[in-house]
Formats: C-alpha cells, sequence, structure tokens
C-alpha cells in the first residue's frame, strides 16, 4: 500500500508536469481568444458561422486535427524534456512553482487500472 509521503510527492509531482508541461505549452495559443457567452446557459444559442451555413456550438470541434497533432508533440517534447532532467539533475536549482488555485490531485481509475493493485478504489488516499 502506498504511503501518505507516496502520495504527496506523486501529487506534486503530477501538478508540476500538468503546470509546465501541459498548462503552459501550446494549450495556451489554443485557449487564447474570445470565448463565446450564452444566455441560456447551455450554448444551444450560439451558432458558429461558416461559409457552409451555421453549426451549433455544441457540434463545433474546438480543436484541428493539426493544432491536435502539434499540441501533443509541444507535450511530449515538453514531458519529455521535464523528465529527462528531472531523473538526471534532480529539482531544478531555481525552484519549481506550483499553482496555487487547482484542486488537488486524484487517482485516475482508468489509468490506474493499467495495474494490478491501481484496480483498487482504496489506492486513492481520498477514498481509504
Amino acid at each position: 500500500m502506498a504511503t501518505p509521503d507516496l502520495h504527496h510527492t506523486a501529487a506534486t509531482l503530477a501538478t508540476m508536469l500538468a503546470f509546465h508541461c501541459v498548462r503552459n505549452s501550446s494549450l495556451e495559443d489554443l485557449h487564447a481568444g474570445i470565448f463565446p457567452s450564452s444566455q441560456t446557459g447551455d450554448y444551444t444559442d450560439v451558432k458558429v458561422v461558416s461559409p457552409y451555413g451555421e453549426i451549433a456550438w455544441n457540434r463545433v470541434s474546438r480543436i484541428s486535427d493539426e493544432e491536435m497533432q502539434r499540441l501533443s508533440a509541444d507535450i511530449v517534447n515538453r514531458l519529455y524534456t521535464f523528465l529527462f532532467y528531472m531523473l538526471t539533475s534532480g529539482e531544478p536549482d531555481r525552484g519549481l512553482p506550483l499553482p496555487h488555485h487547482w484542486a488537488p490531485p486524484h487517482i485516475e481509475a482508468s489509468i490506474a487500472a493499467m495495474w494490478p493493485e491501481g484496480r483498487n478504489p482504496t489506492s486513492d488516499p481520498k477514498h481509504a
């Protein structure tokens, strides 16, 4: 069974990876811009106008295949670089700032299920 220290270390590392390698990646470029408002709150009143007609907001893809490929490559390169230097050199000499407004991470069942011990929900400290 994992110790509380291991859960804390995994939570800190997961937050570092998400913040430095995913959130601060080319995902920021996709996040930039104006997001529509909805009077109904469910976005059924929002439409995208294209040369081929209107598309309901709830049916619009928010990211193109090309953008997804660039994003995936960027994230893999950032994760690789982060992990390479973390594993070979330890924590950076300037430290690693972490976001303070994010919710704490939890065990994601679909990933945990890849390991036999991860198929037990009590491996997540919030269920212990």
